[in-house]
Order: C-alpha cells, then structure tokens, then sequence
C-alpha cells in the first residue's frame, strides 16, 4: 500500500508540474526565409515551425525547423534542405519594466553536420526596447571555423490604428568570422562585418498572424556575389497552436 501512495503521489506531482508548465507551438509560411540580413532559401518561400516548454521557474526548452537552399553550402552533393534549432535557457523579470533571458542555442543542418554551429547569448528588454548578443566560438554555417559575434537592438510597439504591430530591427554581425586577414572567403563572400535592418508590420485577422515585414543590409555586391544579400519585402503568415 505505501508503495502505491508513493508511486501515485509521484505521480500526481508530474501531472501538476506539467499543468503549471507553459507549452506552445507555432507553424507558418514565410515568403523567405531571412537570418541576420540574408536568405537562407535563395529567395524562394519556407514552410517553418516550433515547440517550445517553459517552467513556471523562468526555464525553456524548444526547437524550431525551416527549409533552406541547398546551395547555401557548399555544393558537396550531401548539402542539407532543412534547418533545425535546439535551445534551452532561463529567463526572468527584475521588475515590470526590466527582463533578461540567457541560454543557448544549436542549429543544425540533418545530412551536414560541418554546418552545425553552436551560439551561447544573453537578452534584456525594458519595456519595448530590446537588447542581444550572440557569440559562436566557430561559425560553422557561413561557413568558417573562426568566433563571430551578432549584437542586435529591437523596438515593438502597437499602433493605434487597427491594433497593427510595429517591429523595428538592427543587428551587426562582426567578429574573426567575418575579417579577411584571417578568414577564408565563404562560398558567397561575407568576409566583412556587416550591418541588418529591417522594419515590419503585423496583424492578428481571425486567428492567424500576418506579417510584412522590409529587410535590408549594407553587405557589398562584391562580398555578396548572389542575391540573396539584396534588399526585400518578406510577407509572413502563422498559426500559434
């Protein structure tokens, strides 16, 4: 008998941690898939999604998938077609006003491991402004074998009219990565540190998440030697589950 109270009761304590627990999940289309100011599916539409846990004691786990070009990489014959990040982190508030998230995240590239590349970050918000960055010890989806750096600020509002959302972005990629005098070109260039920008819109009709959304950068012609560094206006749609 005390070892059914005991197995019920432990139990009864996973079935209320997993109640107080946060899950949710996410799945959309994009028009492009665009990171840090550059398509990751030479200009063509993504199918994309997420899962993501979080405890009440401010700890998360998710993953995230998307499809992306082939040829981003580097033409081997085994060049990977799906995108998959894995994460976990903890983060909190110190008020109202002030919260902060640290974690880690993998992305990883199924059929082509030499992309994997592993990011520790740290973000703070107050109120709509946003603050990040981002540190790989090796960049191995650019790809290079030396340390980069992502340093990015955000501003999201809701307007006034129509209950549209405001998203205003800029991001600086820099680092050993990104420095000629000691980095080996990648296959499309990017041996410079560069800047991203992007501004959008958003809309919740009926359930669904639209999304528009302009994304440019300053990445030379000569350094960027496709277009998938060119200027776009990216149109997003999604469901949160």
């Amino acid at each position: 008998m005390m070892k059914k109270t005991l197995i019920a009761t432990a139990l009864m304590a996973a079935i209320s941690t997993t109640a107080l627990a946060d899950i949710s999940g996410n799945v959309g289309m994009t028009s492009d898939y665009v990171f840090r100011g550059i398509s990751q599916t030479d200009n063509q539409m993504a199918i994309q999604g997420g899962l993501d846990y979080e405890h009440p004691s401010g700890l998360y786990v998710g993953t995230w998938a998307s499809n992306v070009s082939s040829d981003f990489f580097n033409g081997t014959g085994n060049d990977p077609q799906i995108e998959l990040d894995l994460y976990g982190g903890y983060k909190g508030k110190v008020n109202d006003n002030i919260g902060y998230d640290v974690g880690y995240i993998r992305y990883q590239y199924p059929g082509f491991d030499d992309a994997n590349t592993n990011e520790i970050y740290v973000k703070g918000n107050y109120d709509n402004l946003s603050a990040s960055l981002n540190y790989s010890d090796e960049l191995d989806f650019l790809p290079s074998s030396e340390s980069a750096w992502y340093l990015a600020a955000g501003y999201d509002m809701t307007l006034p009219v129509a209950d549209i959302g405001l998203s205003v972005h800029v991001g600086y990629s820099f680092g050993d990565a990104f420095d000629v005098s000691v980095n080996t070109p990648a296959k499309y260039g990017l041996s410079n540190s560069y800047t991203d920008w992007s501004v959008g819109l958003s809309k919740s009709l009926m359930g669904v998440d639209l999304g528009l959304t302009y994304v440019d950068n300053n990445i030379d012609n000569a350094d960027c030697n496709i277009n998938i560094c060119d200027a776009k206006v990216v149109f997003s749609v999604s469901k949160s589950l």
